[in-house]
């Protein structure tokens, strides 16, 4: 099993990205800079961050400050906590000259003032005027506020709540013009003091910040700490920097037109090329860098210490002379004695044959490659200790489908539940798609014909005459496995859904035009986000109105076809106080007539119900077309 952190250890070959990111942080010609390390979820931006940050380590001429945003998303606001944890930073460094010094002072002392001005009032009270007011300056300045002098004090000695926010709003006023510039100004004296080439600094996890945090980072950035020799490396997924920009700049809308989202997707295009000068985009792994990724990974849980350090040696220098091929099985036998290590050689083999799916199923993405291993691995020893007799292939097929579509393998589940584990439907679909025969299947099952599915149905080994029971028993307590969990979805999925089922319509708004950009395995993981929510919480009245809401925007056959399967899996007690399902289903039938009789049957169903609201409005609609 494998920890699902950052690591410095480039099982990825990605040191070739850590060495073109050095020479633009390390070259005085290009300082200073904003570079975007941009890639999807999991992708491995925060590991070649690490990497990067340990390589640079060893350079006396440049200082490297690891900044974690997501950490410090509660603490006062975005420019406080990123400017004071810098200039921390920087009070640790022992090379620093008297004049550093001062200057470091002055610059805390001016953010100890943004803090009281910021959310001072908010934060602390009344609590403020007391904590001043009776320790005197030195307990002002352990509080935090040192901009406080003793005549302020000895004013505010009598103050109450009103005069102290009238002070902070005057002094706010005054100031604030002056406080960009002179920070500005003093903070680039300080990195003059430290006597470093470059001041690297590393912003992690924005990605994860709500909208206007992402915002008030990046501008802190452009606004304070832009300055000579100083270089920012910013790790985040580009779809919710852009997200963050659209809501900041409030470009949400209910105008549909074209030419319209053209120009608002320029105009966040523009904002982020102004504040992230280099964006670095991190490619998807290829199935030879799977394959070696996961033998790398398999040879980390099953070797000793000493041997994975050879095998990793070998691999670098490997890496160097192969770019493109796999590190494999004939590699690795070179290094360690794999005849006696059976476990091992079976999984190393077992990778060749399944990288190719691991890239098209979860897109090369090595997170959730890691992830889907430690289950695949879970399972095996379980199988083991079961007894049972298992084809490691076939339970990775199994396994590929599981986190595809959730909805599916479920049905998969019952389908061979009900025929003794055999699934004759699985049968008749290789048949079709494998071996070119004619398609006699019905239109109940064409969610099992996309392109997607067909190329699952193609991967060897077949399973249609296979006694599935065993491999189902394996995951027998929860149909939702650690594959399908929310934690599997991409941050940009992930606040997406957050944003559709908000109940702010400008908010569901926006979200619903972010759906419009995205690709349709995507578009998969987040109705496939609604299914498994419904299924799961109690009260689901706002989750139906959002998915109906996004599903009628989109309006596909394929969504209507999806929400109907949904909507037929949910108890009716569930939903039986929702009048708004059936005028919902009623839209549904007047846009696509093709499923004017599937949603005329549902709404049949409803009026047969004892009670509810829900049977009422179906009696209703159904009247009207008599």
């Amino acid at each position: 099993m494998w920890a699902d952190n950052e690591t410095t250890e480039d099982f990825l070959n990605y040191q070739i990205h850590c060495d073109l990111i050095k020479e633009y942080v390390t070259s005085p010609n290009l300082l200073p800079l904003t570079i975007g390390v941009f890639g999807d979820w999991g992708s491995g931006k925060s590991s070649i961050m690490r990497m990067l940050e340990k390589k640079l380590r060893d350079d006396d001429k440049v200082l490297t400050i690891y900044f974690n945003s997501w950490l410090f998303e509660g603490y006062e606001d975005a420019k406080v906590s990123l400017l004071e944890n810098i200039l921390l930073e920087l009070s640790k460094k022992e090379n620093l000259s008297e004049v550093g010094k001062k200057k470091l002072l002055e610059l805390l002392s001016r953010v100890d003032y943004m803090k009281l001005t910021s959310d001072g009032i908010k934060k602390y009270g009344k609590n403020i005027v007391d904590i001043i007011t009776t320790g005197g300056i030195g307990t002002a300045i352990e509080a935090g506020f040192s901009m406080l002098n003793t005549d302020k004090l000895k004013e505010l000695s009598t103050a109450n709540m009103s005069k102290l926010d009238e002070y902070i709003k005057e002094e706010q006023e005054n100031k604030t013009k002056s406080t960009i510039k002179t920070f500005r100004r003093d903070f680039e004296e300080l990195i003059k003091a430290t006597d470093y080439d470059s001041v690297v600094i590393f912003v992690d996890d924005l990605d994860r910040c709500m909208p206007e945090r992402v915002i008030d980072t990046l501008e802190a950035i452009k606004l304070f700490l832009s300055v000579p020799n100083t270089a920012f490396v910013i790790g985040a997924d580009e779809r919710i920097i852009k997200h963050s920009i659209s809501m900041h700049l409030q470009l949400h809308t209910f105008n549909n037109n074209s030419d319209y989202l053209q120009n608002t997707q320029q105009i966040v295009t523009d904002y982020i090329e102004k504040l992230i000068q280099i964006p670095y985009r991190i490619p998807k792994l290829s199935p030879s860098e799977i394959e070696s990724y996961s033998n790398l990974l398999f040879c980390s849980n099953l070797l000793s210490k000493e041997e994975v350090e050879e095998v990793y040696e070998n691999y670098l220098i490997f890496r160097k002379e192969n770019f493109y091929s796999p590190y494999n099985y004939g590699n690795i036998k070179g290094v360690v004695k794999l005849d006696s290590k059976i476990e091992l050689g079976n999984l190393i083999n077992l990778s060749h044959f399944m990288s190719q799916m691991i890239t098209n199923i979860l897109k090369g993405n090595p997170r959730q490659t890691k992830r889907f291993l430690n289950t695949f691995i879970l399972r095996i020893k379980l199988a083991k200790v079961a007894n049972l007799t298992i084809n490691e292939f076939i339970l990775i097929k199994l396994m590929l489908l599981e986190y595809y579509d959730t909805k599916l393998f479920k049905k998969l589940n019952d389908l061979q539940s009900s025929n003794d584990g055999f699934i004759k439907e699985i049968k008749l679909l290789e048949s079709v798609y494998v071996d070119g025969k004619e398609n006699t299947i019905s239109d109940d099952f064409k969610e099992w014909q996309t392109e997607q599915i067909q190329k699952w149905i193609k991967i060897e080994p077949r399973i249609g005459e296979e006694d599935l029971r065993d491999y189902f028993w394996l995951v027998r307590d929860k149909t939702e496995s650690t594959l399908s969990n929310s934690h599997m979805l991409s941050q940009h999925i992930q606040k997406i859904f957050k944003g559709l089922i908000s109940e702010n319509k400008s908010v569901q708004r926006v979200n619903i035009e972010e759906t419009k950009r995205l690709d349709a395995e995507d578009l998969n993981e987040l109705i496939n986000q609604f299914s498994k929510n419904i299924s799961y919480i109690d009260d689901i009245k706002q989750l139906l109105k959002s998915l109906f809401e996004l599903v009628l925007d989109l309006n596909t056959f394929v969504l209507y076809q999806k929400l109907l399967e949904i909507i037929k899996s949910i108890p009716y007690g569930k939903i039986q106080s929702y009048a708004f399902v059936a005028d919902r289903l009623e839209t549904i039938k007047m846009n696509e007539k093709n499923l004017s009789k599937e949603v005329n049957t549902l709404l049949e169903n409803y009026t047969k119900q004892e009670k509810g609201k829900l049977k009422i409005a179906s009696l209703q609609s159904i009247n009207k077309e008599k």
